[in-house]
């Protein structure tokens, strides 16, 4: 499917590409080209798509996938905006009938764990990346896209005496481009000063080599590994689990909207409230947290210990370890 060069500059690739696919499955199951489908009466097409929703709701289909075949078909044709009602009531419909997957957030005693189980495992750069993205509430997309150059460090040069503290640059977010984070814990702005002076990199090199597939599948291993599997943790939980944690050290919602780059305030209410609450119903083993502590106390040593003697050479990915592997502290003896 092809666009004006204007056009699509109107959308994030990503969301191009996520529209362009969805709208395809549309038109595969119909069996129809996208320029017949254009020429037919908008009644008609609100009737074709009204069907197919009815059939994905019916075969457990994906929701996101329907909307965006939905508002990749807006986007091609915009004149259909108010013509498919009947589409567009099916889809509020199964908005509200599907099940809420809100993913719980993280705690910070927690992410600590996670990132000392990951440098027991020698992923050393998967350690320091899960401690930046829980201090910096960073999206799976955005940590994965940081390079050297993105890293400001105390008395950079380009920032001249004005800034001296560590700050990520984030050159492409959810939110618009060219966003900026300053790191704001201390062990974690040291873990990652020791990690960038570990190797040399080159000006543009990413600082993570892995995808946001595999970190994902590293987090379900590290979970199950510390008995926590049964809690759908996801990057996502890192970036919920540092908005939720400042604001119950006393952050405002306004200060939290800035460092996590919302663009509505009452996005950044409910986030907050459904952090809290979700914090709440988690059954989370006491020793973990006890051993967080513990660890977050001398948080840059018990790392430095852990570091492989080659730290930049990543290991095979992914990274999904024997069930009877466990990992155990010294608080576990």
């Amino acid at each position: 499917m092809t666009s004006s060069y204007l056009k699509a500059a109107a959308l994030r690739p990503a969301t191009l590409t996520a529209y362009d696919k969805n709208l395809s499955l549309f038109l595969q199951h119909t069996r129809i080209s996208l320029q017949h489908l254009l020429s037919v009466p908008a009644v008609r097409i609100d009737q074709l798509f009204s069907h197919y929703l009815e059939h994905q709701y019916s075969i457990g289909g994906s929701f996101d996938s329907a909307s965006h075949a939905f508002h990749s078909l807006l986007f091609r044709c915009p004149s259909l905006r108010h013509q498919l009602g009947e589409s567009r009531l099916r889809l509020r419909g199964w908005s509200r009938l599907k099940r809420s997957s809100s993913h719980p957030p993280i705690t910070w005693e927690l992410t600590v764990v996670f990132a000392v189980t990951m440098a027991k495992w020698s992923l050393y750069p998967h350690s320091i990346a899960t401690l930046l993205a829980f201090d910096c509430y960073l999206r799976v997309g955005e940590l994965t896209r940081i390079r050297y150059c993105d890293v400001v460090q105390p008395s950079d040069p380009r920032m001249g005496s004005a800034h001296a503290t560590m700050a990520l640059r984030l050159p492409v977010t959810k939110t618009g481009e060219n966003q900026w984070v300053s790191l704001q814990n201390q062990s974690v702005a040291q873990a990652l000063h020791r990690y960038l002076h570990a190797r040399s990199f080159h000006s543009r090199e990413l600082l993570f080599s892995f995808t946001p597939h595999q970190y994902r599948q590293l987090l379900r291993s590290v979970a199950f590994t510390l008995g926590v599997g049964h809690i759908p943790y996801v990057p996502h939980s890192l970036r919920h689990g540092g908005a939720t944690s400042d604001f119950l050290h006393g952050r405002t919602i306004e200060q939290i909207m800035f460092r996590g780059r919302w663009k509505s305030m009452e996005s950044a209410r409910r986030y907050i409230q459904t952090g809290r609450a979700l914090l709440v119903t988690l059954d989370l083993p006491a020793h973990l947290h006890a051993v967080g502590l513990t660890l977050a106390s001398d948080l840059v040593p018990a790392l430095s210990s852990l570091v492989p003697s080659h730290p930049h050479v990543p290991a095979p990915l992914p990274v999904v370890p024997p069930a009877a592997r466990r990992v155990r502290f010294a608080s576990d003896l």
